[in-house]
């Protein structure tokens, strides 16, 4: 379903004590693995049916160093090029743009508080 949450990434400075925060705090199974491109990448599992489409889906990436700490949240959409003319004309920042990510397609924008958000575009969009 477009123009929905799809996935949460939490930014890490330690990948090791961060996946063992959520796994002991939440209970939640972090598992490793090796994305497009060889970078590694940690999926967490909450392990609930989800209240809404693919909301406790999401994983940790290893923070840049100078980044900002926070949680990235992906937002699924039809056409990240319509998107990303909205957010540039009402006053948000591309950070990112359209970039290929397997069969699929990735964008960053900030709003305009500085907020940024990750945007997904795959064919499975419905």
């Amino acid at each position: 379903m477009a123009n929905t949450f799809d996935w949460i990434e939490i930014r890490a400075t330690d990948i090791e004590k961060t996946a063992s925060f959520y796994e002991n705090v939440f209970g939640w199974q972090i598992v490793h693995t090796e994305i497009a491109g060889g970078s590694d990448y940690w999926i967490f599992d909450t392990g609930a049916e989800p209240r809404m489409q693919n909301i406790r889906r999401g994983g940790i990436w290893l923070r840049p160093e100078g980044a900002s700490p926070g949680v990235l949240v992906y937002i699924v959409v039809h056409d990240i090029d319509d998107v990303l003319e909205k957010v540039a004309r009402l006053g948000g920042e591309i950070v990112v743009p359209k970039t290929p990510e397997g069969p699929a397609f990735k964008a960053y924008f900030t709003d305009p508080s500085g907020n940024m958000f990750g945007l997904w575009e795959d064919e499975g969009v419905g």
